[in-house]
């Protein structure tokens, strides 16, 4: 590895940065760094104190996928290493107990593009430019960027994307369920504040299971039903469902309920 730090990962309290620090290269993923940043999301798995994960990149820019500079240097035998990689990464991301975040800015396209699949909430500023370019690399998508994407936007405009390799703005990602919010970069860091602002004020226990539920829904709606069936009845013996702390449920209610509805 070269002293350059390509990923930085920073913890504030229960909340954890992981910086992708590449930006004269639009924070591409080289094998080093796609290496170090499975490394981290492992470590992320086992922070039993860690809430939140902001996944973001340095400059501005979110992430370009792929550092294609190192593709004549690729045999098989790497391609499909680095893809078991990106695809372990990925579902590791997916399936994180604590609630993830995707703070874009400028290019998130490729690899980038399909790291914000796997993150709970995405938050853009309205000069981020989207797609999936792989098809003129002669490539295919390694992180899900065929099946992911089309059960969040549809089969019919991941075809589109996937193989014209057409860029799109945030609006148009907005459109398709690809991005939460869309702001403007000066207000890129005050929406995600606000957003880690409402999630810390949840009771840590029920967003995590939540979030199961949620997951487990979208593979199999059967098996989502019958963990919803199996927490829902543990509400009550987990302590959670205090119902006599009203004060503090009306402060958390006020953070929540008109959030995002301007």
């Amino acid at each position: 590895m070269s002293g350059e730090q390509k990923l930085i990962v920073e913890c504030s309290g229960p909340v954890t940065t992981v910086t992708l620090n590449r930006p004269a290269v639009n924070n591409a993923l080289d094998r080093d760094l796609s290496e170090q940043l499975n490394q981290a999301v492992r470590v992320i798995r086992d922070d039993m104190a860690c809430r939140i994960v902001v996944f973001q990149g340095a400059g501005e820019t979110f992430c370009a996928g792929d550092d294609v500079s190192e593709f004549n240097e690729w045999d098989e035998s790497i391609i499909g290493r680095q893809i078991r990689l990106y695809q372990e990464t990925s579902r590791i991301i997916e399936d994180l107990t604590q609630v993830t975040i995707a703070k874009v800015d400028g290019i998130a396209v490729g690899g980038g593009l399909e790291l914000t699949l796997v993150c709970d909430f995405v938050v853009a500023t309205d000069r981020s430019r989207w797609g999936m370019p792989e098809i003129d690399w002669d490539i295919t998508p390694g992180w899900g960027g065929t099946n992911r994407l089309a059960a969040v936007a549809g089969r019919r405009k991941a075809k589109e994307w996937n193989l014209i390799g057409a860029l799109f703005d945030a609006e148009t990602a907005e459109r398709y369920n690809l991005v939460n919010r869309v702001t403007t970069p000066e207000q890129l860091d005050a929406e995600v504040e606000s957003l880690i602002e409402v999630m810390l004020a949840k009771e840590a226990r029920v967003v995590e299971r939540t979030k199961k539920c949620l997951n487990y829904g979208a593979d199999s709606i059967t098996a989502g039903l019958a963990l919803e069936s199996e927490w829902i009845g543990r509400t009550k013996t987990a302590g959670i469902a205090d119902f006599t702390d009203r004060e503090r449920r009306e402060r958390r209610r006020n953070l929540s309920k008109a959030f995002w509805q301007d």
